[in-house]
């Protein structure tokens, strides 16, 4: 990613095949001498079938050309399945802003799929990421 950064705050993004990896947590528990997996593993399975994956902590980075999401070394730790998303402008056709708990939720669509994130100042990313789509998909109808 060597273009010029516009944006970059921490958030939360929503991965379809996030899996936690129980053996590295049950190590860290047994380390910090508390906690639980078994528990831990039934509130993460709720939470993968209320929302159809896990939240992912790690930070959005919004450049000319594309959306960047990336894990944090700590759900890199405890997480395996994609944890790195790019989404390029042009690929994106649509960008809106839904309700959430304390931070709202950016969802960009594009022809194939969904992806969404959570953080703080929301809006502001969401029309700049609207701002920079557009302009990318005006370039390229040139």
């Amino acid at each position: 990613m060597a273009e010029a950064v516009l944006k970059s705050k921490m958030a939360n993004f929503l991965v379809t095949d996030a899996e936690v990896n129980y053996e590295d947590v049950g190590e860290f528990y047994e380390v910090v001498g508390s906690g639980n997996v078994g528990v831990l593993a039934g509130v993460l399975e709720g939470f993968r079938n209320h929302y159809g994956g896990l939240w992912v902590g790690g930070k959005v980075t919004v450049t000319q050309n594309a959306v960047h999401l990336n894990a944090n070394a700590m759900n890199r730790m405890a997480q395996e399945g994609t944890l790195d998303v790019e989404l390029p402008m042009t690929s994106i056709r649509k960008v809106t802003v839904e309700g959430g708990f304390v931070t709202k939720i950016v969802r960009l669509d594009t022809d194939a799929y969904s992806v969404k994130f959570r953080c703080y100042g929301a809006k502001d990313v969401a029309s700049l990421i609207a701002k920079q789509a557009l302009s990318q998909s005006l370039k390229r109808a040139r």
